[in-house]
């Protein structure tokens, strides 16, 4: 019997209920469609710790512009995670540990 568990992509991921963090999902899907030097998900892991903890330096880049609408769902991500830290951390790793597509 095959007991080794497939790990999740993160479509599959992001297709379950989640009422833990539904703002910083939205950043994330917004993310999708910026290139890495506007990605306001990017900014997101490195103001809450997680790029420190888990990566060798930040994800921002030096001189990193967001328009306002990546700023709006920023703002809403943040407020999120100031209000319930440790739901919006364990949903982040649990994306984070997911297998890229």
């Amino acid at each position: 019997m095959d007991t080794e568990q497939k790990r999740m992509n993160v479509w599959e991921f992001l297709e379950l209920p989640n009422d833990r963090a539904p703002e910083a999902q939205a950043l994330y899907s917004w993310g999708t469609n910026c290139d890495r030097d506007g990605n306001p998900f990017l900014v997101f892991l490195d103001l809450i710790g997680w790029s420190a903890d888990n990566l060798s330096g930040p994800m921002m880049e030096k001189g990193m512009t967001l328009g306002y609408m990546e700023l709006g769902y920023l703002a809403d991500a943040l407020n999120e995670y100031a209000d319930n830290p440790n739901e919006v951390r364990e949903w982040v790793d649990n994306l984070m540990n997911c297998e890229e597509v």
